[in-house]
């Protein structure tokens, strides 16, 4: 319903009008009567039935983790007892809770790092924390304020962390998550100046930048840096930005101004006043497109300083797979071009990549399940690695998203086992994964065509699909179409 309908039931015609910001008389205006105030009731009645359904339900989820992670405990503690190992007894331990949560995660649909970092949390509150568990029963406390309380008691003394939990838990008591956020982390700062000093340090050495693919062919790069860099990085971007935006609107002015009084002497314009064309951009996109070009047309003073200056620069590497018919014919029905054969963008931009390209890389799709079937050659050399990372896309264990590059070559049947080097034996699991194949009782065996069946720990069977990366044609008017005796279907 928009502003300028009538609600359901009215015998009015009259449109609803937009209130004025501000009364006449700067009053404040009467109660309202228009008979919705008893509707509103139930409805607010609802929302907050709900939220308690709902924290309830995170309150058993978090003592459930809780739970498994004392399981993993006495499972570490046995197998210590009973043999040497090589790892320690911490990632032992790591190792256990990951395979029990995993058999989780196959249910609700989350990773099983989420849900690993997630019992972690659950220990640490039911350990040190035991204050916050009955308002977290209760409802009076949600577990993201209590993800608030967790991730800045790290810097806190250990004889300081009652004081620092009940302090939050006042707080948090009557105030939004954010706002415990910033209270927890300025009370943990307080109480730990020294750990804060030794904490930033760590954190400093542990500085990186991540991309994170969102919609619509976009991505957000986030960087962990030292707060004075980046708030000074933000400062200037945001004045180069509003200079910019201030010189771009002022040149549009100048040329109104020319076009003015060029009609009113009935004059031509100019070559460049008849071709000006006004930058609409505003500053936050320009923000954007600053903090782009500055890393991809300037060469950084480390570069300039290392050893290696003078040569050519690092060239990024990026995966574009490009359907071929939009590549040759640009006005084709459209396909969707991807980023390492997942992560979407615009296929303008994709053709205009592929415009500077040095080389190619075909790879061959079946038509009807639009799966890998090849990548030039089938050899057991760099070109099978390719062939499987366009086949894997990704790690191949239920619900992992680590992009297939970033990710190790397994046999599934081991090599020790007389497993051969070939595609149908071999697929890509991240590191994490990888280990836990090989170190818990999770197995797996290859279906063909890149399907991977998994059996967890309790005896479930999970089968993993292979990613589509090209199109799928479909048979018409119900005809039978076979991809090994029929001719293409284009």
């Amino acid at each position: 319903m928009t502003a300028t309908t009538p609600p359901p039931g009215s015998d009015s015609d009259e449109p609803i009008r937009r209130a004025p910001k501000h009364r006449p008389d700067g009053t404040t205006p009467p109660p309202e009567n228009d008979g919705l105030n008893d509707a509103l009731g139930a409805i607010e009645e609802m929302v907050l039935n709900g939220g308690k359904l709902e924290q309830t339900g995170a309150y058993l989820k978090m003592m459930g983790l809780a739970q498994a992670y004392a399981v993993a405990e006495h499972r570490t503690y046995a197998q210590l007892k009973e043999r040497s190992s090589i790892v320690s007894p911490d990632d032992l331990l790591r190792l256990n809770l990951r395979s029990i949560v995993a058999e989780f995660g196959i249910h609700t649909n989350e990773s099983d790092t989420a849900l690993l970092n997630r019992a972690y949390d659950a220990h640490r509150l039911g350990t040190d924390f035991t204050v916050w568990l009955d308002p977290l029963r209760e409802a009076a406390v949600t577990m993201r304020h209590a993800r608030a309380l967790l991730r800045h008691a790290g810097i806190v003394p250990d004889g300081r962390l009652d004081e620092y939990a009940s302090k939050v838990l006042e707080l948090a008591k009557g105030a939004t998550v954010a706002a415990t956020d910033a209270f927890a982390r300025k009370l943990a700062a307080e109480f730990g100046a020294e750990e804060f000093e030794a904490a930033f340090e760590h954190e400093y050495q542990a500085r990186h930048v991540t991309i994170e693919d969102r919609e619509f062919g976009m991505s957000r790069i986030t960087a962990d840096v030292p707060t004075l860099q980046a708030h000074a990085v933000y400062d200037l971007m945001n004045k180069q930005a509003k200079a910019l935006r201030e010189e771009n609107v002022n040149e549009a002015d100048e040329h109104r101004r020319r076009v003015r009084e060029a009609q009113a002497r009935g004059e031509d314009l100019s070559p460049a006043d008849a071709e000006f064309v006004e930058d609409p951009r505003t500053v936050r996109q320009l923000m954007a497109d600053l903090f782009v070009e500055t890393f991809l047309t300037t060469t950084p003073q480390s570069m300039r300083e290392h050893e290696a200056k003078g040569g050519s620069r690092v060239n990024a590497t990026v995966s574009i797979v490009i359907p071929v018919l939009n590549l040759l014919n640009p006005d084709a029905p459209r396909d969707v071009a991807t980023i390492n054969g997942m992560t979407p963008i615009s296929m303008t931009e994709a053709r205009e990549m592929a415009g500077k390209a040095k080389c190619f890389q075909r790879i061959l799709t079946d038509p009807i399940t639009g799966h890998v079937l090849t990548v030039d050659s089938r050899n057991a050399t760099p070109s099978m690695r390719r062939f499987l990372q366009a086949r894997d896309q990704v790690c191949l264990f239920p619900g992992c998203r680590r992009p297939a590059h970033q990710s190790e070559l397994d046999h599934t049947k081991p090599w020790a086992a007389g497993g051969k080097t070939d595609v149908e034996n071999l697929g890509h699991l991240c590191p994490k994964h990888h280990t836990l194949k090989h170190q818990r009782p999770w197995e797996c065996e290859q279906l063909g065509g890149g399907w991977v069946r998994w059996r967890t720990p309790r005896g479930e069977r999970v089968t993993v699909e292979p990613a589509r990366v090209g199109p799928i044609f479909k048979p018409v008017d119900d005809q039978e179409y076979d991809a090994i005796n029929d001719p293409a279907p284009f």
